[in-house]
């Protein structure tokens, strides 16, 4: 490639022409079938739409607090046995000075 080529040498001249206002007649057309789909969309099917959304979304929530809630449950009481046992290991003077340092807690007992 030559080293002196110049991009002014090369011309400004297009090769398409449109017609005259032929990107406002575009516009135009376009908002025209904008506004002709809008107005023919039923609005009773997006009063639907919205409703069934509603609905599916307070279900999904119902369903994860039963969910949340049962897995607590048998977490809790499954977790515990442990605790309990190795409660029941301890001597009766740390069982007495565990119950003392929890009733003497402010932030449990608040």
């Amino acid at each position: 490639m030559e080293k002196d080529f110049d991009f002014k040498q090369v011309g400004k001249r297009m090769p398409y022409t449109v017609p005259d206002n032929f990107f406002e007649k575009l516009e135009d057309n376009v908002w025209k079938e904008v506004r002709q789909t809008s107005a023919s969309r039923p609005k009773r099917n997006l009063f639907r739409l919205r409703i069934m959304t509603g609905i599916a979304i307070a279900a999904s929530i119902a369903l994860l607090l039963v969910l949340n809630q049962a897995t607590d449950r048998s977490t809790t009481a499954d977790s515990l046995a442990p605790v309990e046992q190795a409660f029941s290991n301890l001597s009766s003077e740390d069982r007495a000075y565990m119950l003392q340092v929890y009733q003497e807690d402010i932030f449990i007992n608040e």
